[in-house]
């Protein structure tokens, strides 16, 4: 049952956000995740090359939807 919730959770979530790759003004890229509204949500550190970029995204969805939240206030 819980296995099934994260299943629809994930998928809801990702017709609802959206990774963009960009290219910064020194030519570096970098990737954004976007809110369906628009609204950036996460920008990247810069990469040299496109493929880095690409495994930046892949290591964000591997790894967080289990990090867990330290309120450090």
């Amino acid at each position: 049952m819980i296995m099934s919730c994260l299943k629809y959770l994930e998928r809801r979530l990702n017709q609802l956000t959206r990774f963009e790759i960009k290219k910064s003004s020194n030519s570096q890229y970098y990737f954004v995740l976007k809110a369906s509204n628009g609204q950036i949500l996460v920008t990247s550190e810069t990469y040299t090359t496109k493929e880095s970029a690409k495994a930046g995204i892949q290591s964000v969805r591997t790894n967080a939807p289990l990090a867990s939240v330290l309120d450090l206030t």
